[in-house]
């Protein structure tokens, strides 16, 4: 690795004022970081870690008005074993939160390091390879190489996916987080940390330099909402998805009065489906029900020359999620 300046700060605001200088990145429990820095695709000056204000980024509180705040620096297990999630509406998030790597990353892992993931996409990760997205190629090589975990859905010149479990499940809950950047204080939708135009030349997120996610929001939901997440994988444990799907139904008298539908991994956003959400308004959960949704929900589907299978996959992940959700399980 490249020498860099280790700063430990003592308050947010310190973190704050440090993450503004040139060439700084900033770490959590930096299991991402830390691979990016010893293939050398960051060699940043100074490096900010965030670990010493747990006091001030970590913890869950439930406020009065139900919904419940999720310090960026809570952990996974935090997360996955607190009870304000054991409750049907937050299942689908406690559920993704137990399903991300394994336990011992799960232990260490934070909500926003996982929210702010880069791509696991081996030709941006690798210093072999010179891509679009990592900005040292002209062109994105996993479109006419080796593409079998790559995008299905909304690509444009770069066919990566994001990486983040967590953020299906929060974006069916419509979520807030919260940043500081030097002494401004901003909240906004979860889907607003995402670029609307996922090109190779934007990162995977919208934070401007030196801006810290302190705490992601989630409102309270009426009674009886039930979410519900489900992915596919080729390993049982530890091991990125390969596709994902997160629900969240609400159920009136068995008739579903209000839906959301959000796919992981296989596009370069988590991606909200809105037109297959609509299907499920005002109807009694069904199985003809639940088909016609996942193939909606993967309609206009590009797959590349390895990743057809996800297609299929996915839409089966799709099915299974909302008979799950629409059966009040995680």
């Amino acid at each position: 690795m490249k020498p860099f300046t280790y700063v430990l700060p003592q308050t947010l605001a310190e973190a704050s004022a440090a993450a503004k200088q040139p060439d700084t990145v900033l770490k959590g429990a930096g299991i991402d970081l830390i691979d990016r820095m010893k293939e050398r695709l960051q060699t940043p000056a100074q490096v900010v870690n965030l670990l010493p204000l747990h006091k001030e980024m970590a913890g869950i509180a439930v406020a009065a008005d139900g919904s419940v705040t999720i310090g960026a620096g809570t952990t996974l297990a935090t997360l996955e074993q607190h009870a304000a999630f054991a409750v049907p509406a937050l299942a689908g998030l406690r559920a993704a939160a137990a399903t991300t790597a394994s336990p011992q990353v799960r232990n260490r892992a934070t909500v926003a390091g996982n929210l702010l993931q880069f791509t696991r996409c081996w030709y941006v990760r690798s210093e072999a390879f010179h891509c679009l997205h990592g900005g040292r190629g002209p062109t994105c090589l996993a479109m006419t190489g080796e593409n079998r975990y790559h995008a299905v859905l909304g690509w444009q010149d770069c066919v990566r996916v994001h990486p983040s479990n967590l953020a299906p499940a929060l974006l069916a809950l419509d979520a807030d987080y919260t940043t500081v950047l030097g002494d401004k204080r901003t909240t906004r939708k979860l889907r607003d940390l995402f670029p609307a135009d996922p090109r190779a030349q934007n990162p995977e997120h919208t934070l401007q330099q030196g801006e810290i996610v302190t705490s992601i929001t989630i409102p309270k939901h009426p009674e009886g909402t039930i979410t519900a997440y489900g992915e596919s994988r080729e390993k049982e444990t530890f091991d990125w998805a390969t596709t994902a799907c997160a629900v969240r139904l609400v159920l009136q008298g068995g008739t579903i009065t209000a839906a959301d539908v959000v796919l992981g991994a296989v596009a370069p956003v988590p991606r909200p489906r809105p037109q297959a959400a609509k299907l499920l308004a005002g109807q009694k959960p069904s199985s003809e029900l639940f088909a016609k949704v996942a193939e909606t929900a993967y309609a206009g589907a590009s797959p590349l020359t390895h990743n057809a299978y996800k297609l299929t996959v996915g839409k089966a992940v799709v099915r299974d999620v909302l008979e799950r959700a629409a059966k009040g399980m995680s």
